[in-house]
């Protein structure tokens, strides 16, 4: 995801309550009225099974994208504004975590330009209330439905329902990997591609020392986007010449938790020169850990680009770089797939679209505004 770890973490407790029984079925509904003016190839899969064999570039080189996400479309399109007064349904996964706060604030801009009604309902990372939420959409007579969903197939009959009606569905991080199909149902999916993610860590990192020894941090709960982003970390690093030491999970997604996953990768590869993490908190923690292990010419990679500290550390030099996600701009897109297909613009729509993020460097850090 990359998705972002937070969401992982939380939607992975959020089914262990479901999986029993329990689990809130509150949920929060808000409603924006919009003024009428206002790996190389795409056989790469890299998934939790593990990865493809590398094939390597020479160490340090750069160049372009070559993987699985290459040829994916970045929009849907600008979708004109029809005159026509619209209603869309926004399923929100967890609105409390401010980059998805700001997913739905690009949501709602959009559907305000386009003079869109959006009501907003938020699961608070409860498949069961995502669907009932989802089938209050459909009998309120919404003309679309955008959605980051909790589990993505667990929302096949409401899914045919909007079909049989001619309703576009369109989902945000529906599968982490493209080379598998998307789940039944959906008209089309907005993907934060994490393989570009794993590939611009790899091209920073082998820039910055080629040759390096790198080992990886990971998440060791079953959370597909994490365990894809590792896998497709190790072989975009491989590729670039970088010699792979080994993961190491850490136990939750807590700082807590970072702390003791990048003890242990140091103590299992003391020779390692360079750490792939999932997330800016993880990379601070770790860049705080070698440090303190007397290790500060270890370069640390980050990402999401969320945290403000990161920033001043890439600044600082105590992390070599980070990725920000586009999370704004998804929000936006989802509306403008649903929007297009819901007056007949752009259609047939591409099944995925792929948003790329930003490489933050020192070059570019003190300018680059964090995620809130």
């Amino acid at each position: 995801m990359r998705i972002c770890a937070a969401v992982a973490i939380l939607v992975f407790l959020a089914l262990a309550v479901a999986a029993c029984g329990g689990g809130s079925s509150s949920s929060t509904e808000t409603t924006t009225e919009a003024a009428s003016s206002s790996a190389e190839g795409a056989a790469a899969t890299g998934g939790a099974e593990g990865t493809e064999k590398a094939k390597p570039a020479a160490a340090g080189a750069g160049g372009e994208y070559k993987g699985p996400q290459k040829s994916l479309p970045a929009s849907f399109g600008e979708p004109k504004k029809s005159g026509k007064p619209m209603t869309f349904g926004y399923l929100q996964i967890y609105g409390s975590l401010p980059v998805l706060a700001t997913e739905q604030r690009g949501a709602e801009e959009e559907a305000a330009k386009l003079g869109v009604k959006l009501i907003v309902k938020d699961a608070q990372l409860n498949p069961q209330t995502q669907v009932s939420q989802f089938n209050q959409l459909l009998a309120q007579g919404v003309e679309g439905i955008v959605v980051y969903p909790v589990v993505a197939g667990s929302l096949g009959p409401s899914l045919e329902q909007a079909k049989a009606a001619g309703i576009p569905v369109v989902s945000t991080n529906a599968r982490p990997d493209v080379t598998k199909p998307l789940p039944p149902g959906y008209t089309a999916d907005v993907e934060q591609t994490l393989d570009v993610e794993a590939y611009e860590m790899a091209r920073v990192m082998s820039e910055s020392k080629p040759g390096a020894k790198f080992g990886i941090i990971g998440l060791g709960l079953p959370v597909e986007a994490l365990k894809y982003l590792a896998a497709r970390q190790q072989y975009w690093g491989e590729h670039f010449g970088l010699k792979y030491v080994g993961t190491v999970d850490a136990k939750q997604d807590t700082p807590t938790a970072y702390g003791p996953a990048a003890s242990e990768l140091l103590a299992k590869a003391p020779e390692i020169e360079q750490i792939f993490t999932y997330n800016d908190a993880v990379a601070l923690t770790a860049s705080t850990v070698a440090r303190s292990s007397g290790k500060s010419e270890i370069e640390i990679a980050g990402g999401s680009g969320t945290e403000e500290a990161a920033m001043k550390a890439i600044q600082a030099g105590q992390i070599t770089m980070s990725y920000q996600m586009p999370w704004a701009e998804t929000g936006a897109e989802m509306i403008k797939g649903a929007y297009d297909y819901a007056t007949k613009q752009h259609v047939p729509l591409p099944e995925t679209v792929g948003l790329r993020g930003t490489v933050i460097t020192k070059e570019n850090a003190g300018e680059v505004e964090p995620t809130k």
